[in-house]
């Protein structure tokens, strides 16, 4: 599970200190049970201080009736150690993401939604007293002439979001903690993703590499659209979808290996599968540092081997 601030939420916060510090305080305890908990971090955009509240008063302007180490507490989060989703979005500025009725595209909420719509679990956080109050969040995404005549798609996401620690309590119980080490991310991606065969080894060049937390997110994101492929077949509807999206569209994860990489650096692209030795060109893409997935391709018996998980091999 990872959570995102739903910044949308900050309109309309209360002007008088007690109840503003009450509502911040609300969204602070939230945070940091999720961390201390469930080791989860709360995501948040970097211009959310900056956010109108209301009477075009900032965000930022309005905590500053809070007691200074309150103050500071909340300004250290959203001003300085985020993280910030928008490092690495997953939503394409070009597409079109509401809830009701208001276009919130390039929002948290948006980004929540993406993840959702792709089988990951992200959840929004939300300040109260709100208009966000509610669990789930609805929003639709919108697709511009993809239907097979030209026409419109849309999709009703449902976001799970969260504004006070009650709520948010059970999700805590419940969520997978992020993995600390290689050894722990390989343990729960082939416990959780059911529908992909792992060789023995292929978390092997792993070992010895400084740990990352950030990668080791994006690699359980990739084999996450990967199972989800396999599990609904990929000439499902949600296949489909999950192909075009990740398999050539605005954010391609996944792809074959270039032609000179195969013509020159065939070797690198060989692995061990049960005692024999597959070619396996086809991979997912992380960047900073520069890891790759591969696996075999395409779904074969509803199943897709990932026969390694490690460096770059084709530099």
């Amino acid at each position: 599970m990872d959570l995102i601030l739903n910044e949308l939420s900050v309109e309309g916060l209360p002007r008088d200190p007690v109840a503003l510090r009450s509502s911040v305080g609300k969204m602070m305890a939230m945070r940091n049970a999720a961390k201390t908990r469930a080791g989860v971090e709360v995501y948040c955009h970097r211009n959310v201080s900056n956010m109108a509240v209301s009477s075009g008063e900032a965000f930022r302007e309005r905590l500053q009736t809070l007691p200074t180490n309150e103050k500071r507490a909340v300004f250290r989060w959203l001003n300085k150690n985020g993280p910030f989703w928008e490092d690495a979005p997953m939503q394409d500025s070009g597409e079109w993401y509401e809830c009701d009725s208001e276009l919130v595209t390039e929002m948290g909420l948006a980004e929540a939604a993406h993840y959702v719509e792709n089988g990951i679990d992200w959840r929004t956080l939300s300040f109260a007293p709100s208009r966000w109050e509610r669990l789930p969040i609805t929003v639709t995404h919108r697709r511009e002439g993809e239907g097979d005549d030209g026409a419109s798609l849309s999709q009703d996401i449902p976001v799970p979001n969260y504004w006070d620690i009650a709520k948010l309590e059970p999700a805590l119980i419940q969520a997978q903690p992020d993995p600390k080490s290689w050894n722990e991310l390989e343990d729960a991606v082939r416990r959780m993703f059911t529908s992909l065969n792992f060789a023995a080894d292929s978390f092997s060049d792993l070992a010895g590499r400084p740990f990352s937390l950030g990668a080791a997110k994006e690699i359980r994101n990739r084999l996450s659209v990967l199972d989800r492929i396999c599990a609904d077949g990929p000439d499902s509807p949600e296949g489909k979808r999950l192909l075009a999206d990740h398999f050539g569209g605005k954010r391609t994860w996944f792809s074959n290996s270039s032609q000179r990489e195969i013509n020159t650096l065939r070797e690198r692209l060989v692995f061990t599968l049960n005692g024999g030795r597959v070619f396996a060109p086809w991979h997912g893409k992380i960047n900073n540092p520069p890891y790759r997935i591969h696996f075999t391709w395409p779904v074969s018996d509803g199943k897709v081997h990932v026969v390694y998980v490690g460096w770059k091999r084709t530099v």
